[in-house]
């Protein structure tokens, strides 16, 4: 259910930027902005600033901004919507939602959250008891400390039918709330009683710190399952979320890597031993989904799971989905018949420190695999795996990567890299993903935009215009827009931010930049431009925020100016391409493009007082 844009504005004014971003960084008034040591990367002189203002920050060291939405995301690697939800926690208000009838009712949802935090905080009161003296053996035995214990949330869910549920329902929660969150089960006459029984009990926490369920292991021998999970419910998708990781986020965005292990043992082990970016699947096999959300803080993956079959084929499932995000992944070996937390309880951190250093690339991974099963000692089997390996590098969107495996294959195996290219090529038009066409032109009849250009410096031509547009009073910015062609501009973030504008004008019927941010949501490159633009604007000659004697014509001129400077460099840009073309390509229609291209850039701009007096192309060359 989408959250209403009136509801996100009305956050965003309750949200002091100043107070959020204290959170993480020290900060000290200079001026009208407060600045400190940026939190997105390592600096010795302060380059992070904060504008209370506008309520926007900006880095001018590494280049990040964007406003209090933005900078919870680039925090905590969360989504636009979780960062409204975590400010509307923080300030007290209420989230309604648009839209999708057959979804969870706002105050259900809420109450289910809060139905999980009690149902924690019971877990682990009952292990600090009486009652949670065999749970706090068990953790014990494993080697866990209490401050582990503590940081991670363990508890204990008594044995008996009843405990959990008359706890829950003192404190005023509904049988109907805590059935839907999975904490009871209904019987057929309609009786109910606690999902959890006499189980070591495992909180799965999201980034945002809130209880999405449970995992719980018997301490009995001959009870089955041995794990008990929560159902999924409206706000738990074991597909999506991974234990660990509302502890692990910032240690895996800080050492640009993530490890991933099997289960929440491991998990535990692994941290208590100074092993801090790690997480688990618990039990279920690595989806797209969970190395999408670990995609926000590395592209860097470990695989360190069993060192049994089972494992495994669970590493070369995953290995696909990995590269399908275009990150890249090694797998960490362990002795046959250990796991991450035996290993490192028996071994202790430093050899698993040394295990992670050796970590070989899937290439490697799987040509040993293969060598183990003996099909490399034939013709057929090097042929087999080599095509498994190619399979696997198609799904790479980095060249660079796919020559640098190809190159390494060739290597290996003595297999030409024209070969192997040639295998490539097949293999990436089978699987490859079409590309989306993002942009839509501003106006009907518009040619192809340019190729995409999201590196490098935007063209200050494009850019200036686009700064003059921000400074303009809303009448002229309306006048304007609707008076520009998008297809001169050549950046593909400036063609990005005017189709931003553009819908805002189209819906509001005015310009507003503090309700730009709504229209790009978890858009973060859209953030930081539009922080470029709001934190540090041109200041033209004739800027008409300070000077007072500015009429709207003046200001409709310095716009004119501006968008004819963007048009000549794209023209030019053109012709120059064009006469490269009549070199290698002469025809007829290429030497016909490039004579008009030619007069237009030798008419008097000076002459051109309106913008419907600026040429257009597909006019001229009619």
């Amino acid at each position: 259910m989408r959250i209403p844009e009136e509801k996100v504005d009305e956050i965003r004014a309750a949200a002091d930027i100043v107070d959020v971003v204290s959170g993480f960084v020290r900060l000290k008034k200079t001026g009208r902005n407060f600045t400190g040591l940026c939190p997105f990367h390592r600096e010795k002189t302060p380059s992070f600033n904060v504008n209370p203002e506008r309520g926007i920050f900006k880095c001018f060291g590494c280049g990040k901004g964007g406003n209090v939405f933005t900078f919870l995301m680039e925090m905590e690697n969360i989504s636009f919507v979780e960062s409204v939800e975590m400010l509307a926690d923080r300030y007290g208000l209420l989230i309604t939602r648009e839209g999708g009838q057959q979804r969870e009712k706002p105050e259900d949802i809420d109450a289910m959250y809060e139905a999980n935090r009690l149902a924690a905080r019971f877990f682990f009161d009952t292990l600090q008891g009486e009652q949670g003296a065999v749970g706090r053996t068990y953790y014990e035995q494993r080697g866990w400390t209490t401050e582990t214990q503590r940081s991670f949330g363990l508890g204990f869910a008594p044995e008996g039918w009843h405990h959990f549920l008359e706890f829950a329902r003192a404190q005023g929660l509904s049988d109907d709330i805590l059935e839907r969150t999975g904490l009871i089960i209904r019987k057929e006459g309609g009786s109910t009683y606690d999902r959890f029984r006499n189980r070591v009990v495992f909180p799965i926490i999201s980034v945002s710190r809130k209880v999405l369920g449970f995992g719980a292991r018997t301490l009995e021998k001959d009870e089955h399952p041995k794990y008990l999970n929560s159902p999924e419910t409206p706000i738990y998708n074991k597909s999506r979320v991974l234990f660990g990781l509302s502890q692990a986020h910032r240690a895996i965005r800080d050492l640009d890597a993530v490890i991933l292990v099997e289960g929440y043992a491991d998990v535990l082990s692994l941290v208590q031993a100074g092993v801090e970016n790690v997480v688990s699947t618990s039990g279920t096999a690595l989806t797209p989904d969970q190395v999408h959300l670990l995609s926000r803080y590395t592209r860097n993956f470990f695989f360190l799971y069993d060192a049994d079959s089972a494992g495994l084929n669970a590493m070369l499932r995953g290995i696909d989905i990995i590269l399908d995000e275009d990150c890249d992944s090694r797998i960490v070996q362990l002795p046959t018949g250990e796991d991450p937390d035996s290993f490192v309880r028996k071994q202790g951190v430093e050899a698993l420190r040394a295990r992670l250093d050796s970590a070989v690339s899937f290439v490697d991974f799987i040509t040993d695999r293969y060598r183990s099963e003996g099909k490399l000692e034939t013709p057929e089997g090097k042929t087999q795996v080599t095509r498994r390996i190619v399979e696997l590098i198609a799904r790479m969107d980095d060249p660079i990567r796919r020559e640098y495996y190809v190159h390494h294959i060739a290597e290996k195996y003595g297999i030409y890299e024209s070969v192997l290219y040639s295998e490539l090529a097949k293999e990436m038009k089978a699987h490859r993903r079409p590309e989306r066409d993002r942009q839509q032109p501003l106006r009907h009849g518009a040619e192809t935009p340019p190729q995409e250009d999201t590196n490098g410096d935007i063209p200050k031509e494009e850019k200036e215009f686009c700064e003059l547009l921000l400074l303009a009073p809303s009448s002229v910015q309306t006048e304007v827009l609707h008076n520009i062609r998008i297809d001169y501009f050549h950046d593909a973030r400036m063609r990005k931010f005017l189709h931003v504008l553009f819908e805002q004008e189209e819906h509001e019927g005015t310009i507003n930049t503090d309700a730009l941010w709504r229209y790009v949501e978890d858009d973060v490159p859209m953030h930081k431009l539009l922080a470029d633009m709001l934190m540090d604007p041109i200041r033209p000659v004739s800027d008409w925020s300070t000077k007072q004697n500015v009429q709207p014509t003046d200001e409709r001129r310095v716009l004119l100016d501006a968008y004819k400077r963007v048009v000549k460099r794209s023209l030019a840009v053109r012709h120059s391409e064009l006469q490269q073309l009549t070199r290698s390509n002469p025809t007829p229609e290429v030497l016909q493009q490039f004579r008009d291209l030619a007069v237009l850039l030798r008419i008097g701009w000076d002459d051109i007082t309106t913008f419907e007096a600026v040429p257009d192309l597909e006019v001229e060359e009619e």
